[in-house]
């Protein structure tokens, strides 16, 4: 009975040292009251401003969303640039005037879908539900200004 006790409490106590060690583990890996580690990797707003301004650029303001900051410049420009390299990301230059939302329906219909839900604009583009001519209904993603179908879904 006594080697059972003993063999019992040996055991709650390792298990108890591995549940310490692997929490002490956590709170060295984290910085109290800091951003994730990751973070590091990323571009300070002062450097990346400087950057930016060794390129030639006015910047007004810039803010990091995620890994990419946001800037507007002097002239009225807006930029998308990567948070960690410091490269600019090339956004599609919109053509032309936005399309409403009949001359989507339209250019769906054109395309063979049925069953269009109302359109609904998200994230710069439109989306909608429709049915192809096989019977498939899709989740759709269309360019603001031509309509084009930048992602479909099954659904």
């Amino acid at each position: 009975m006594q080697r059972n006790t003993f063999v019992l409490r040996l055991v709650v106590l390792v298990g108890t040292l591995v549940v310490a060690a692997v929490f002490l583990s956590g709170l060295f890996h984290t910085r109290p009251g800091g951003a994730p580690i990751i973070d590091a990797q990323l571009l300070p707003p002062e450097e990346m401003e400087r950057q930016l301004e060794a390129a030639g650029h006015d910047v007004v303001s810039l803010r990091r969303e995620g890994g990419l900051y946001h800037v507007r410049l002097a002239d009225g420009q807006l930029l998308w640039v990567d948070a960690g390299t410091g490269q600019e990301i090339a956004m599609p230059k919109a053509q032309g005037s936005a399309l409403q939302d009949r001359e989507v329906i339209r250019l769906l219909r054109g395309a063979g879908f049925e069953d269009i839900s109302s359109l609904r604009w998200s994230r710069g583009a439109f989306e909608a539900k429709a049915t192809d001519a096989q019977g498939q209904r899709w989740r759709l993603r269309l360019d603001t200004y031509s309509g084009e179908v930048l992602e479909r879904e099954a659904l």
